[in-house]
């Protein structure tokens, strides 16, 4: 799939986050007469997609009406939205996410001698957006911001269900033992035959996440080769070209984005703090080394930071300090 790379660096092009080195890779490609016909494609559907209306939804009810009763039939609390930093609500469906139907039938035609039938399908979100995504073989994602997924062109047909991301994801995928559903990241491998999860993989960060809601997958780092099997309940980091580690996770904050719900039984601070700031974006500076030990209790529901930082401060005595926009520092305390 080279051409999804080229995608990626595009998408990173717009959004302005392409770092240098990408630059000239992506002007490279550009200059070529196939590259400059896809580029024209990708900036009118990126155009097109800040015209999308806020009740937008694509022409799958059915998919989506489907995939909505399941995660309702989660826990209750998964209902209930939780403030995130800055008060922005996460929403649904993106307002103006990328939606890009990459399979125009002259490049295929020139490039591979398919027809557009065989075309590559991305969608994306930028900042403070989500988007749903009803795939062809019955599986549902939820993109979060600033992400973006690939569906390979054999999908729909071919012998495994391929697709690349780039950012973060939820993925519920319809069972299908004789295709595997594979996703690659730049670092790393999913592999599943039918389960729900959270895969993380912003390229800006040097590790990839999976945290597991149901049934099993294994999870394969390119460069190193290793791999680890997760089952429900479990969460595993890579560390891009070094180890694995993996953990129980049945709280699952990993998904806290989605379900914006956090909770934590007899969970370390060290252990805790980390869940807190990913989902606020902010950095929590802990000053006394004792209280990382110190074991946390306590789910959180429409409830702002300040609000967590106060039990924090109730429950363990803290001084919380505000250094700048985004960091505080937890002083003195104890359990």
């Amino acid at each position: 799939m080279e051409i999804s790379k080229y995608i990626l660096l595009f998408h990173k092009k717009l959004k302005g986050e392409l770092q240098p080195e990408e630059q000239q890779q992506l002007a490279d490609w550009m200059s070529r007469a196939e590259g400059a016909a896809m580029a024209r494609q990708l900036e009118k559907s990126w155009e097109a997609s800040s015209r999308y209306k806020q009740g937008y939804q694509p022409d799958t009810a059915a998919g989506l009406s489907r995939f909505k009763e399941r995660l309702a039939a989660e826990k209750a609390r998964e209902a209930r939205p939780l403030r995130p930093a800055a008060g922005r609500m996460y929403r649904w469906l993106a307002a103006a996410a990328a939606i890009l139907l990459l399979a125009m039938a002259g490049w295929w035609s020139l490039n591979s001698g398919s027809g557009a039938a065989d075309g590559i399908l991305a969608y994306s979100t930028t900042g403070g957006q989500t988007l749903e995504v009803p795939l062809p073989d019955g599986s549902h994602v939820i993109l979060n911001e600033n992400s973006m997924i690939t569906l390979s062109k054999s999908f729909r047909a071919g012998t495994r269900r391929a697709l690349e991301l780039s950012g973060e994801a939820y993925f519920e995928v319809a069972h299908d033992p004789s295709r595997p559903f594979v996703i690659s990241t730049a670092s790393a491998q999913v592999k599943v035959l039918g389960t729900a999860f959270n895969l993380r993989a912003y390229p800006s960060e040097p590790f990839t996440e999976v945290a597991v809601r149901e049934g099993r997958v294994l999870f394969t780092g390119r460069q190193n080769g290793k791999s680890m099997e997760l089952a429900a309940g479990q969460r595993a980091r890579y560390q891009h070209g070094e180890t694995f580690a993996g953990e129980p996770a049945p709280e699952l904050n990993a998904h806290s984005w989605r379900t914006h719900h956090l909770e934590f039984r007899d969970t370390p601070l060290l252990l805790a703090l980390p869940d807190i700031e990913r989902y606020f974006k902010v950095e929590l500076v802990l000053e006394n080394g004792q209280a990382a030990n110190c074991a946390l209790t306590m789910s959180f529901d429409q409830d702002s930071l300040d609000v967590v930082l106060k039990a924090l401060q109730l429950i363990y005595h803290f001084e919380v300090k505000k250094i700048d926009a985004g960091r505080y520092r937890l002083l003195k305390g104890g359990c």
